[in-house]
């Protein structure tokens, strides 16, 4: 059927028709709506990274106060233990320096010869060495006193210091004074 209309153009009906408007008009609402939904679900998902490790940490304070007593027995135990341990190893090194002594003068003593007296034996503080002093009637024996030393597993670098006449009830003697160097 066919339709005249006769009004005026004012008065006519407008046909009314939906279009869409073009891509290029939309794209940068598109994109800023797109960035926005991006940043608010990236938010939400922070909040809640957020609220989970706050409670997490909560829950770790309440154990850790829970387990304080234990953690302060602990802890003192440890502080005992470190002090016996110390004192164990002020102990050993003890027992090992008094050992070496032993050893050390137990060595000086199969050195002597006969008609040799010793009349000092001394450790020098700090330079592992010790220095003997005695009294004997002649310098061979003094001699033999050193290369017996110096044959010893546990001394080395015997040098003789002194050696000088005395007399000791109207006889003549020599005094002398040797040191060397300990191995051990």
């Amino acid at each position: 059927m066919i339709r005249i209309n006769l009004l005026p153009r004012d008065e006519r009906q407008v046909k009314r028709s939906f279009t869409l408007p073009k891509v290029g008009t939309v794209m940068p609402l598109l994109v800023l709506i797109l960035v926005a939904a991006l940043f608010a679900s990236f938010s939400v998902v922070q909040a809640m990274q957020v609220s989970r490790l706050q409670a997490d940490i909560a829950r770790a304070e309440q154990e850790a106060e829970k387990l304080r007593p234990q953690i302060q027995t602990i802890n003192e135990l440890t502080q005992k233990r470190q002090e016996l341990e110390r004192r164990l190893g002020v102990i050993t090194g003890l027992d090992k320096q008094r050992l070496t002594r032993v050893k050390l003068v137990d060595e000086v003593s199969k050195c002597v010869p006969e008609h040799l007296w010793l009349s000092q034996f001394e450790e020098v503080p700090g330079a592992n060495k010790i220095m003997v002093e005695g009294v004997t009637f002649s310098n061979l024996i003094v001699a033999d006193f050193m290369s017996r030393l110096e044959a010893s597993p546990l001394y080395e670098g015997v040098d003789l210091v002194v050696a000088e006449k005395g007399t000791i009830d109207q006889r003549t003697v020599v005094k002398f004074k040797v040191t060397a160097s300990m191995t051990l």
